[in-house]
């Protein structure tokens, strides 16, 4: 008996650093299961043969093997996988390609499903390949900001306030991963550890004159540094109030896109396991992706499993740190580290936790920087902790003085799609900078709900049938917002 049990203790210490799946095997009944030829485990009934899995039971075991691979790749890949379906649908939906400027013309609506989109700025986009051109200038005007991230969602470098041009613009001039000339005078420059990346470019809307925040946008320029010395005119897309479906897709269309935007991206250390992982299934960087069947159905049912894998840790997230106000529901949406490294690990968790729900990270979302830049807050839950349900009416009381220098607004989501919640009213949040109802304190009442509220206005409607959570933003969050010593409360049923 000892012996057998000090075997069975070797092979579970050792067989799952070979990637191979273990049947805890003790001694009793199960020891007479495995000589009688079966063993019964989580993932059904194992057919053995003197101790060694049959024919039929390898094959089960690999299957297993490749979908749980399959269903973690598809969490490792939440970031990039998020990147390249903006970029598709820039492309396909508006025309914006690589150097060119995506700019809406105005507040986006719901019209346009981008993760977490807001409706008080405006957005401009930019897309580079630096496999393709190199180097390549991005001059940004004074009054834009936001950041370029790498395709894996880590600022390369920020633009504006809080980036090297501090608010004033500059000739920002982004390096491929593995440049090594020279970098000429005059550029702030900064080397991306991908090929591709993205520049969100936001610009504030001031006293309502958003022609001119508009404007400030539609002079980004953009080309390869090679055509410094007579620079292309930069194709500026206005996009208006053109839908856009921006949302990666879900089921075997997912892996198709995953692999090639990983075929585009050099493999990095921290990556490795991920890409053997997925080598089995058929996506091997510098290969076509033609799964057989049975990868097929693989991939597709681990597209299905790691999307809700996903959407649990980014919507019930058991992070330490993912509580803003302990005793409410309210969440920090941003839970990691700009670079994506703990000490000791990389923030996968961390990293689907924000990157299922929103795009590109700035430095400046977790910094501690008294009225100026912007903290965001996400609540999915009402007051007695059950989900925000799109049938029911809900009331968030706002109390007065909120610590916001610049303005401050609630945006509701779709659960599914994490865009803005699309109906009949196309109005998806409302902000200070609205003509709000006030209470006589100074306090605001917003509604939820399928039907406007007896109330009146400050109301936001919502889809019977479909789930739904709120980003609560400070724009220049003040001294009371750090400290806490305002609050904000639960969203609150009502009946």
């Amino acid at each position: 008996m000892e012996n057998r049990l000090g075997t069975t203790r070797m092979l579970n210490k050792f067989l799952p650093a070979l990637g191979v799946a273990v049947l805890f095997i003790t001694g009793g009944a199960d020891a007479k299961d495995v000589l009688s030829g079966r063993v019964d485990t989580p993932i059904g009934r194992i057919e053995l043969q003197s101790g060694y899995p049959s024919a039929g039971s390898v094959k089960k075991l690999y299957d297993e093997i490749d979908f749980q691979r399959a269903s973690q790749a598809y969490i490792w890949a939440t970031p990039i996988a998020a990147m390249e379906a903006v970029r598709r649908a820039n492309k396909r939906d508006w025309g914006v390609d690589y150097n060119d400027v995506g700019l809406v013309d105005g507040y986006t609506t719901p019209a346009i499903s981008a993760l977490t989109a807001n409706n008080t700025t405006i957005y401009a986009v930019v897309f580079t390949d630096l496999g393709r051109d190199g180097p390549v200038v991005i001059d940004s005007p004074e009054g834009a900001y936001g950041v370029i991230d790498d395709f894996w969602q880590r600022p390369v470098v920020e633009v504006g306030p809080f980036g090297p041009d501090k608010g004033k613009g500059g000739k920002f001039l982004l390096l491929p991963p593995d440049y090594t000339g020279v970098v000429p005078d005059g550029y702030l420059a900064a080397k991306s550890k991908t090929n591709q990346t993205m520049f969100v470019g936001r610009a504030f809307v001031k006293d309502g004159d958003v022609a001119s925040a508009v404007k400030t946008l539609a002079g980004i320029k953009v080309y390869p540094l090679s055509k410094a010395a007579d620079p292309p005119p930069t194709n500026v897309v206005h996009a208006a109030d053109r839908p856009m479906d921006s949302i990666a897709p879900r089921g075997f269309e997912y892996w198709q896109l995953l692999a090639d935007v990983l075929d585009k991206e050099p493999v990095e250390e921290r990556d490795r396991f991920f890409h053997a992982m997925l080598k089995p299934l058929g996506i091997e960087k510098g290969k076509p992706f033609e799964p057989d069947a049975r990868q097929k159905k693989i991939l597709t049912d681990a597209a299905q499993v790691g999307f809700l894998m996903a959407q649990t840790i980014s919507m019930a997230p058991r992070l330490p740190n993912a509580s803003s106000y302990p005793g409410t529901h309210w969440e920090w949406v941003l839970t990691l580290n700009p670079n994506q490294e703990a000490a000791d690990y990389s923030q996968l968790d961390e990293r689907t936790d924000y990157t299922f729900e929103a795009i590109t990270v700035a430095e400046g979302m977790v910094k501690t920087i008294v009225g100026a830049g912007s903290q965001y807050m996400s609540a999915a839950k009402d007051k007695d902790g059950a989900w925000l349900d799109g049938g029911e009416d809900y009331t968030l009381h706002v109390p007065a003085d909120v610590p916001a220098k610049e303005f401050w607004a609630v945006t509701v989501y779709d659960v599914l799609t994490r865009s803005m919640v699309k109906t009949d009213t196309m109005k998806a949040g409302v902000s200070s900078n609205d003509k709000l109802q006030t209470n006589t304190d100074g306090s605001v009442d917003i509604h939820f709900g399928p039907k406007a509220s007896k109330e009146g206005g400050n109301w936001v409607k919502t889809i019977p049938g479909r789930g739904w959570f709120a980003y609560f933003r400070w724009y220049g969050p003040t001294e009371h917002f750090f400290d806490k010593s305002w609050t904000l409360p639960d969203i609150e049923r009502r009946d």
